[in-house]
């Protein structure tokens, strides 16, 4: 049997259960991080749990937990379930009430997803699906949108929904995050305005040397305008978009694959130390 820590507790999986009369929960007044782990190391754990706690403190959640504490949790929960290849999830569940006695669940969710290779040297085909995020910047247990722009992603053949706000811009994917290249620049969607995922932060950090980087908003009607575009998270890495709906953006993606070859080096040898 897996185990599961509740509150600093290792406990056995099968006891990790919310219940349905948890108002944090019910009402959404929770925050969450996932967390990939290869060949037993953890992806950047302090980046995620930075931002679980800057997400908590968005939402004024208050809890007792620290950094070093909730690090030290994973690395046990790593240890003790022999973890090689997964993903974990935390879940900081806030108190409605008096808004002191948070809950701090970490799970071992599933094995990593796994995307062929053809996903990489050919491009995916994304759509588009009209909706933005509350509190962007905050990593919520509210994920009704998400969910929803993702099933239709699904129905229609392809691997991630771009969001797209009132004013017409491409906010973000469902779980991923989104950019645009053009000529020898990165463009990315204004930080404010959207949820900036620990790869999108690693990327731009190991880029900046070989690219120039603009934050600006990208209109729908303009994607033509740009050479490239892609996507960015945990699970998908740096996957090329050859189509966005009906319109076909790119057959090559020469830029990306630079991208994909420097944080490739960069995870390789800051994770997996090799």
């Amino acid at each position: 049997m897996p185990f599961a820590i509740y509150n600093g507790n290792l406990i056995d999986e099968s006891q990790a259960n919310i219940s349905i009369k948890n108002q944090g929960y019910f009402f959404d007044f929770a925050v969450y991080d996932s967390l990939k782990t290869v060949q037993g190391k953890i992806f950047f754990p302090e980046y995620h749990v930075d931002r679980l706690i800057e997400s908590a403190q968005l939402m004024d959640l208050g809890h007792s937990f620290t950094k070093e504490q909730i690090l030290n949790w994973l690395e046990l929960l790593v240890t003790k379930n022999q973890t090689a290849d997964a993903l974990l999830r935390i879940v900081l569940i806030g108190d409605v009430d008096k808004n002191q006695d948070a809950q701090l669940y970490i799970i071992q969710v599933t094995g990593l997803t796994y995307y062929p290779n053809t996903y990489y040297s050919q491009g995916v085909k994304v759509i588009t699906y009209h909706g933005e995020r509350s509190l962007p910047q905050c990593k919520s247990k509210n994920l009704l949108l998400g969910f929803l722009a993702l099933r239709e992603a699904k129905k229609r053949g392809a691997i991630e929904a771009l969001l797209i706000d009132h004013d017409g811009n491409i906010r973000e994917g469902s779980r991923s995050n989104f950019f645009a290249i053009k000529a020898n620049t990165i463009i990315s969607p204004p930080t404010v305005k959207i949820l900036s995922g620990i790869t999108r932060k690693i990327l731009l950090g190991v880029t900046a040397g070989h690219f120039k980087i603009e934050e600006k908003d990208i209109a729908l009607n303009t994607i033509k305008n740009y050479d490239e575009l892609f996507i960015t998270s945990t699970s998908q890495n740096v996957l090329p978009i050859r189509q966005i709906d009906e319109v076909e953006i790119a057959s090559s993606f020469p830029q990306t694959k630079k991208l994909q070859k420097l944080f490739k080096e960069y995870y390789q040898k800051n994770v997996l130390k090799i």
